[in-house]
């Protein structure tokens, strides 16, 4: 079996085969090595002090989003299976095939696209190359910057493993760097003693802190299926988000502060040494861009039942390129309805997960055939519930309550359906629920085989 084959999107990952915590919560915290986490910690400071951005920090990553990625986390590690998999269980393999899968591969298509798109305009920046005059020479880097992000993640897991463990403490010594020249620029007294006129709430900060995160309450497993699916391990693969993040949110709220501006690739050319400036941006957007292109992959071989390494390889490609070709038509400019669209999507449909998994089939996953329709009702129940407070209605905050409006739909759907019209989905046996768990992990292995 060759590396290509040894990562397959569909199968389970044997115990054979889990590994230390670490490895998890080094590639997961990837995810935080980003130009928009560093951008949103700019736009902090432009509203709060250093010590509120802090606060901020400590509810929105320590409190809330720990919580929803040890919980994700937790189902990835028990069941061995990818995210677009284990939704099966809940909304049905027909359903998870094609709507799920088709959110996951849309959004981080999108991710990829807006993150190659940054990549090039950087890369521009530093050539000074003015796009818009010059949009070939611009397109051909751009093109560039993308291939390089996807290749590891079209090898697989563990390449993506050995870039992290090289990009992410380069990353932060260079992004040590960056503070230090703006303490050498503003002060320590100007940067302590910043305290702006407000222009969002506290709850809207904190919203802000998970709209960049609210994605890997679903995507979690995709990664942590390779680890221990002990209650330890899955509370301390958390910290590779909640350490990086700390550390890029208040870099990029420092740095705002030092210079003055809130765009990252003027702030980083500010302070002396756009090469240097570069380098940080490529290593920050290269492990986030691994974690989209490979989720990309592993959701698409569900989408079309491909079953084989090689299979989940081409769909990475594939999925790559079409990041790369949004990213040349311009996606920058709808960048906040991406946002927008984050927000609404990802937490209702992980409710469903939380709710089925952990209240409905109490922690065991079954393959369920069809098309759960009461799974549907909670999904867009929960992104009504996240659309109308966030849009219409400005209250709390949105994402959680988007998941906590799906999941107790869900709930109450589920419990309906058992007493009005009982189907497979309502079956809760324990018994069955083995029954049907040996069968596909037979299953799985036969096709890893």
């Amino acid at each position: 079996m060759n590396l290509l084959d040894q990562d397959s999107g569909m199968r389970k990952v044997p115990e054979s085969e889990r590994q230390h915590w670490m490895v998890p919560a080094t590639i997961f915290g990837g995810l935080e090595f980003s130009v928009p986490v560093l951008m949103i910690g700019a736009v902090l400071a432009g509203s709060f002090g250093i010590s509120k951005v802090l606060l901020i920090l400590l509810v929105g990553l320590v409190v809330i989003q720990w919580a929803g990625n040890a919980l994700q986390g937790y189902i990835g590690a028990k069941t061995g299976l990818s995210s677009s998999v284990i939704a099966r269980t809940s909304f049905g393999s027909l359903q998870a095939r094609f709507i799920i899968g088709l959110a996951l591969v849309i959004l981080n298509i999108g991710w990829f696209a807006v993150n190659t798109a940054v990549a090039g305009n950087a890369i521009a920046a530093v050539l000074h190359v003015n796009y818009k005059e010059n949009w070939i020479i611009w397109a051909l880097l751009t093109i560039g910057a993308g291939l390089l992000f996807a290749i590891p993640a079209v090898i697989g897991y563990n390449s993506m493993k050995w870039t992290d463990y090289l990009a992410v403490p380069s990353g932060l010594i260079l992004i040590i760097a960056a503070v230090f020249y703006s303490l050498k620029g503003a002060g320590w007294e100007k940067i302590t003693s910043w305290n702006p006129e407000p222009t969002m709430t506290f709850w809207g900060a904190v919203g802000l802190i998970l709209g960049a995160n609210v994605a890997q309450w679903l995507i979690a497993s995709d990664y942590t299926r390779y680890s221990k699916p002990t209650i330890k391990d899955q509370a301390l693969i958390p910290l590779g988000i909640i350490v990086i993040g700390f550390v890029f949110f208040l870099t990029g709220a420092v740095m705002s502060v030092g210079v003055g501006d809130a765009d990252i690739v003027t702030v980083m050319q500010n302070l002396g040494f756009p090469f240097w400036g570069f380098l940080i941006l490529w290593l920050a957007l290269w492990t986030s861009q691994l974690v989209a292109s490979y989720s990309t992959g592993l959701a698409a071989a569900n989408m079309f039942n491909v079953q084989s390494g090689k299979g989940r390889a081409w769909l990475t490609i594939i999925g790559s390129a079409l990041g790369i070709i949004l990213a040349l038509m311009g996606i920058l400019t709808f960048f906040m309805d991406f946002l927008i669209l984050l927000g609404v999507i990802y937490p209702a449909i992980a409710g469903v997960i939380f709710a089925d998994f952990f209240f409905i089939r109490n922690k065991e996953w079954v393959d369920k055939e069809g098309w759960n329709w009461m799974a549907t009702l909670a999904m867009i129940s929960g992104g009504l519930v996240g659309y109308v407070t966030q849009y219409l209605i400005p209250i709390g905050i949105p994402a959680v309550q988007s998941l906590v409006a799906a999941v107790i739909v869900y709930l109450i759907a589920m419990k309906l359906k058992a007493i009005i019209a009982p189907d497979q989905f309502t079956e809760t046996s324990t018994v069955n629920s083995k029954k049907a768990t040996v069968l596909q992990s037979t299953n799985f292995e036969k096709i890893s085989d």
